[in-house]
C-alpha cells in the first residue's frame, strides 16, 4: 500500500512538473520584444588625489539603446533578458599641480562605452498604463579604459500602447583610473551613473 501511494505521488509530481515546464515554455513563446533608446545626464563619482575639488569635470551626457524580450509569468509581471549599448561622453579635463612632488598633472578624459547584458523584469500597475521595472546584470566595457562592472537600472514607465515613455537610473560599477607621467594614479572615476529618459517600442 505504501509503495502504491509513493508511486502515485511520484507520478503526480512528474506530471505536474512536466505540465509546469510546458506552461512556462508556452508563456516564453508568447512574449514580446521591446526596443528602446534613451539619453541621460551623467552623475559621475570622482576622486581627486591632488586636491579636494569635486564636481563633474568628466562630462554630463550619456546615451544608449537596448533590446529586451519579456514574457508574462503571472498576471501583470513580465520577465526576460536585455542587451544594449550605452556610452558616457567625456568632454572635460582635470589639471593640478602637486607642491610636494613638484608634479603637474593633466588628465584628458576619455569616453566610456558599455554593452549591458541583464535579466529584466517589470510589473504593471492598475489599468496596465504604468509599470516599474529593474534590469540587473553586467556592463561590459568595449571602449575606453573603464572596467567591466555590475549593471543595474531601475525604471519607471508610462505605457501608451506600442510606445512607452521611460525614466530610469543607470549604474555601472566599473570605474576608470588615470595616471600621471610617472605612472602614479592621480584621478579615479568610481563608477558610471546617469539619470535617463527615453522611449520604447514594443511588438
Amino acid at each position: 500500500m505504501k509503495k502504491l501511494i509513493l508511486l502515485a505521488a511520484v507520478a503526480v509530481f512528474g506530471f505536474t512538473n512536466v505540465h509546469a515546464q510546458d506552461d512556462f515554455a508556452e508563456k516564453a513563446e508568447s512574449g514580446s520584444f521591446y526596443v528602446g533608446a534613451n539619453i541621460g545626464f551623467s552623475l559621475i563619482n570622482d576622486n581627486y588625489y591632488y586636491n579636494d575639488n569635486n564636481g563633474g569635470d568628466y562630462g554630463s551626457f550619456n546615451f544608449g539603446f537596448d533590446v529586451a524580450y519579456l514574457f508574462e509569468v503571472i498576471e501583470n509581471l513580465e520577465v526576460g533578458g536585455l542587451v544594449g549599448y550605452t556610452q558616457y561622453i567625456a568632454k572635460g579635463s582635470y589639471a593640478s599641480y602637486d607642491n610636494d612632488y613638484e608634479d603637474f598633472v593633466y588628465v584628458d578624459f576619455e569616453d566610456a562605452s558599455f554593452i549591458p547584458i541583464a535579466a529584466s523584469a517589470r510589473y504593471y500597475f492598475g489599468n496596465h498604463k504604468f509599470f516599474g521595472g529593474l534590469d540587473l546584470g553586467v556592463g561590459i566595457n568595449v571602449a575606453g579604459d573603464a572596467k567591466t562592472g555590475f549593471y543595474a537600472r531601475p525604471k519607471f514607465g508610462f505605457d501608451l500602447g506600442p510606445i512607452a515613455l521611460i525614466a530610469s537610473f543607470q549604474s555601472i560599477s566599473g570605474g576608470q583610473n588615470y595616471n600621471n607621467s610617472n605612472g602614479y594614479q592621480v584621478y579615479e572615476l568610481n563608477g558610471f551613473k546617469s539619470v535617463n529618459f527615453g522611449v520604447e517600442y514594443g511588438f
